[in-house]
């Protein structure tokens, strides 16, 4: 992935990592509180239990500091330093002196408890050294690691899955403004040779429309000159006319501008139905003939379609300028109005959600119809493209 690619990529995951980071941070306070008051109750039960151990190790040691014994006393500190909490124990005499010292020092709680004889005198001190007991703290640290890397990667499953199920990827729409001139010396305005429809003609309202955007259209104006521009633009209304003539289309704007194509049979189902033909058959020939205009040097465009059955041209514009090169798509809510085939067109995985004003339209890409009507368009785009061809090879010649 290229490097440009990854930064927008993480640009696009910040609110996730946000809020990945913000649950980190709550677990790591919690995770420490909660380690430090377990640790303080670990040490806090040992001690109370080296308590205990050291008054029974008094007990048993008395008659043995009372007679000297030092065996017997050495016999009592192994068996007590064999227990799991005693790292270390010391029995000292009444003078202070040490008559048994086993064990290794180590920075564990201390317990001590007096010799007493059963007559109260003092015979000497008991001194227990506990020893660090890490494996218990090791062992909730670890697993309190894998609780929190867990988590984190339960809530980076849920956005996953969160966003194959709904892909709303929310796209502003631009706003229907017309491309912008070429900066150029003042000359006739840059108009390609489309059929519109005579003046006084009225077929009636429309019921549906077809519109097609060019991509990076502005890109072109720049690069190219101002004829190579207009001789594209005059090649593709040629297609348009055609196309339009196929389906019972009438053109109402140029190719370059707010090309469109409106259809006004009363039945809305038939009207749409055409637009959606005559929009693939379109992006189908434009495909065909994108290798045959560059073997002849000609500049091959790329387009954007749009079957709406809305006749406002300024939202059917913007919506057909935010959507996908090369694909043809339809609000999803028209797809009943149209009667169109919902379960064979919809595609919930590539739905395209852009902002029209104060509301979001969800767009369904149209990639093929039912086998009789996809061999249809093949067939009509073969020969419009071998009719083009021959256009193209007489005016060269």
């Amino acid at each position: 992935m290229p490097m440009r690619e990854q930064w927008r990529w993480l640009r696009e995951q910040r609110p996730l990592l946000r809020e990945l980071v913000a649950m980190l941070v709550v677990a790591l306070v919690v995770g420490v509180y909660f380690l430090q008051n377990f640790s303080d109750r670990l040490a806090d039960e040992q001690k109370v239990q080296l308590q205990a151990l050291a008054q029974q190790t008094a007990s048993r040691a008395a008659e043995a500091l009372a007679s000297g014994d030092s065996i017997s006393a050495n016999l009592i500190g192994r068996e007590t330093l064999a227990l799991k909490p005693v790292a270390g124990i010391r029995i000292d005499d009444v003078g202070g002196a040490a008559v048994v010292s086993l064990g290794k020092p180590q920075a564990g709680p201390v317990a001590q408890a007096p010799v007493a004889m059963p007559d109260g005198e003092l015979a000497g001190m008991v001194t227990l050294r506990g020893a660090e007991r890490l494996v218990p703290r090791k062992m909730l640290e670890a697993g309190f690691v894998v609780a929190v890397l867990c988590l984190l990667l339960l809530r980076v499953a849920i956005a996953l899955v969160a966003r194959r199920l709904l892909p709303e990827t929310v796209t502003p729409a631009p706003a229907p403004v017309a491309p912008a001139a070429p900066v150029s010396p003042p000359q006739a305005p840059l108009v390609p040779a489309c059929e519109l429809p005579a003046e006084g003609e009225d077929p009636g309202p429309v019921t549906a429309s077809l519109c097609l955007s060019i991509v990076n259209f502005d890109h072109f104006q720049q690069r190219y000159t101002r004829e190579a521009l207009q001789a594209a633009l005059a090649d593709y209304c040629g297609l348009l006319n055609k196309v339009a003539a196929l389906y019972g289309g009438r053109v109402q704007g140029q190719v370059g501008e707010q090309a469109r194509l409106t259809f006004h049979d009363p039945r809305v189902s038939q009207a749409a139905f055409a637009a959606l033909c005559a929009g693939l058959l379109f992006l189908r020939v434009g495909r065909l003939w994108a290798p045959l205009r560059k073997a002849h040097g000609a500049q091959p465009l790329e387009f954007k379609a749009l079957v709406t059955t809305d006749d406002n041209a300024a939202d059917a514009w913007s919506l057909c300028v935010a959507g996908v090169p090369g694909r043809l798509q339809v609000p999803e809510a028209q797809l009943a109005e149209a009667e169109l085939d919902v379960k064979a067109l919809y595609q919930p995985d590539k739905v395209q959600v852009v902002r029209a004003g104060d509301h979001k339209v969800r767009l369904q890409p149209v990639e093929q119809l039912a086998h009789r009507y996809q061999s249809l368009l093949r067939t009509q785009a073969e020969t419009l493209v071998s009719e083009l061809g021959d256009e193209g090879g007489a005016e060269n010649r």
